[in-house]
């Protein structure tokens, strides 16, 4: 069972989170939008159980240093909380979202994403045009394919299929 369902189950963890060695490459403030932007607080306010469970899951990641005593500030009407965006590159099996909680508790705040867009995999790239490696095929190839497959080429390939080979990758196993 991944260790987010004991969390949220309130279920103390099997062994504790270990710690994994990770590569920032690079972190880059890109964009701060300060409290001009459409991102809101939260409207609903965790049950008791939910929060005996948390705090359950904080011990078990932080020990007793993590207090949840405190009662969260009850943001004004129409306030705004500060937002800006960042531009990570990480190593494989880096949690962005850890890093952004880490960052906001060394600000003496809190910090948790609200949106994240993963521009890289390997070797395919949502920007081809600014990497050397492969695209990924835009997702409107799919929902074209949907809608009209269209006709074959000479060698029996509908627009869509060749996109896709075009772009396929052959992996072979050495066993």
């Amino acid at each position: 069972m991944p260790l987010y369902d004991y969390a949220r189950k309130g279920i103390p963890l099997p062994r504790p989170i270990e710690k994994r060695r990770v590569t920032v490459h690079s972190l880059e403030l890109t964009e701060w939008k300060g409290t001009n932007h459409s991102f809101h607080w939260p409207e609903k306010r965790l049950s008791e159980e939910n929060i005996a469970a948390m705090k359950k899951a904080l011990h078990n990641i932080e020990g007793d240093a993590t207090s949840t005593e405190s009662e969260p500030e009850t943001p004004a009407n129409g306030e705004f909380s500060t937002a800006f965006v960042l531009t990570m590159k990480v190593s494989g099996g880096t949690y962005v979202r850890s890093i952004v909680h880490d960052l906001g508790r060394a600000l003496g705040s809190a910090g948790h994403v609200v949106t994240l867009t993963r521009t890289r995999q390997g070797q395919f790239t949502l920007n081809p045009e600014e990497d050397s490696d492969k695209g990924c095929l835009p997702w409107d190839v799919f929902v074209k394919a949907l809608e009209d497959p269209g006709p074959r080429d000479v060698e029996g390939w509908t627009e869509w299929e060749r996109s896709i080979m075009d772009n396929l990758e052959v992996v072979e196993s050495g066993g």
